[in-house]
């Protein structure tokens, strides 16, 4: 369990980074890095409650 607290600082990570090779400005790019860090935090956490769900 201890090890899905890493997943956050991990995708917020990859989010800025891989939205700083796509835009120049800065705003932009925390605009989009913010909106990327949601939507695959919200898609982690679907695909591990129904892996979840069938493992029980």
């Amino acid at each position: 369990m201890p090890s899905l607290f890493y997943a956050i600082p991990l995708t917020a990570a990859i989010s800025l980074v891989y939205c700083s090779t796509r835009f120049e400005l800065p705003a932009r790019i925390f605009q989009s890095a913010a909106v990327m860090f949601v939507k695959t935090t919200i898609g982690l956490a679907l695909l591990y409650s129904v892996l979840w769900y069938f493992s029980s």
